[in-house]
């Protein structure tokens, strides 16, 4: 005698679902992926002009402060009332003490 089987289809439906979840997941993980790596990209570029900018300011800054220092003179010193030393105070490093008070 033949022995017959019933096909039942309770695995294979459970199996479909689970495959099209699967798939739904993937495809959902995948948008997610592409937009994050898109606003990165658009931050990097954003903070590659802002660096830009910072540094075309930092050029303009050493450039007045190079300008300013050669306007420095011993004229231009005496006028806002600096004098010459006349017998220059030294603190050893051996010295203990926090400040030099020269005036008692």
């Amino acid at each position: 005698m033949y022995k017959t089987k019933a096909l039942q289809y309770d695995n294979r439906v459970r199996i479909f679902w689970t495959l099209v979840s699967l798939c739904v997941a993937s495809l959902a993980l995948y948008v997610y992926g592409v937009n994050a790596t898109v606003r990165n990209t658009v931050v990097r570029a954003q903070l590659e002009a802002e660096a830009s900018n910072i540094s075309a300011h930092l050029g303009e800054m050493e450039f007045a402060y190079i300008s300013l220092k050669n306007k420095v003179s011993l004229e231009v010193a005496y006028a806002r009332g600096y004098q010459d030393v006349v017998s220059p105070t030294f603190i050893s490093r051996s010295s203990r003490s926090l400040s030099l008070n020269t005036k008692r």
